[in-house]
């Protein structure tokens, strides 16, 4: 048996995960994974409009062709039932990326799709769309010296009055044309995430904490084809304004309503919204305004020079 720590949960499974961070044996699990025979077809459940995926709010099956199908219940079970020669990458990427969406959704956690760097005493936020440039960005933050806290998914908590997130799993996942971009050590073809995608993980193991940080601040990263090459434009939104944008960022967001999570939802949002600092960055589509970014990131933090311990 492998035991492992992800998105702030102990998780006991007979599949070994190299994604993930090893902790020492529990006996209290949050989660179970084995593989095996699901116990109820897919297509027993599955509508028409949705013939791959089924939720209610304590269960989940999803089949990807060619690949698994999986079933997660009542936050704390997982049992995967791979097709014959299915790639294992992938596999386990489904598992890490909607499986474990519909665990902390069941389990009452809103996971937000945003990537984060360590600061000080907490953590910053960078949320955006896919392609926003979100992990790109903490990548050439590491590049000038400062830690990766996760990668495309947080937890966010309330512990003590104090809004904390969980980290996802210490793997990034990069394009292979920011590597040469963001000025980092070469992609290699054995960390391609699935044969048919051009995007290498990238694993920070050194920097990874099973703890829950201090949210700090949060920036909102977004393209706009109107903006000349290099012009880079900002503004500080609270309140209302920071909920519309920081609404749309809960990871696999439809799972909230089909989970009868709503409530959680919205009150995750709004205590980001009000408690947490928010500045929505806009950039053009050109790739090469990432220094100016994070430049510009690094000033509004307040930083010329950055700790690393």
């Amino acid at each position: 048996m492998n035991y492992y720590f992800a998105y702030g949960l102990s998780i006991a499974t007979d599949i070994h995960f190299p994604e993930l961070f090893v902790i020492s044996l529990t006996t209290t699990p949050d989660v179970t994974v084995c593989i095996g025979k699901i116990p109820v077809p897919i297509s027993e459940k599955a509508t028409e409009e949705q013939p791959n995926i089924f939720i209610t709010p304590t269960e989940y099956l999803l089949h990807i062709d060619n690949i698994a199908s999986y079933y997660a219940a009542n936050g704390n079970e997982v049992i995967i039932e791979p097709l014959p020669d299915a790639d294992e990458k992938s596999v386990r990427l489904f598992f890490l990326s909607n499986t474990m969406a519909a665990i902390l959704y069941q389990r009452g956690f809103i996971p937000m799709h945003t990537s984060a760097i360590y600061d000080e005493d907490g953590i910053v936020l960078f949320m955006g769309d896919s392609g926003a440039g979100k992990s790109t960005t903490i990548a050439t933050l590491q590049a000038k010296g400062y830690r990766i806290f996760s990668d495309d998914i947080c937890v966010p908590v309330q512990e003590d009055g104090i809004l904390k997130a969980f980290a996802a799993y210490p793997m990034m996942k990069l394009w292979k044309d920011a590597f040469e971009k963001v000025g980092i050590d070469s992609y290699k073809e054995e960390n391609r995430i699935r044969p048919e995608i051009e995007k290498y993980n990238r694993s920070f193991y050194e920097s990874f904490d099973i703890q829950a940080h201090p949210i700090k601040q949060i920036f909102i990263l977004e393209k706009d084809p109107t903006l000349d090459k290099n012009e880079i434009r900002t503004q500080s939104i609270q309140g209302i304004e920071a909920f519309k944008h920081i609404q749309y960022y809960a990871y696999r967001l439809p799972f909230a309503e089909a989970m009868d999570r709503k409530k959680d939802y919205f009150a995750i949002i709004s205590a980001l919204s009000n408690q947490i600092p928010v500045r929505l960055i806009s950039r053009p589509d050109d790739n090469s305004t990432f220094n100016d970014l994070t430049g510009f990131i690094e000033s509004t933090l307040g930083k010329t020079t950055v700790k690393t311990s």
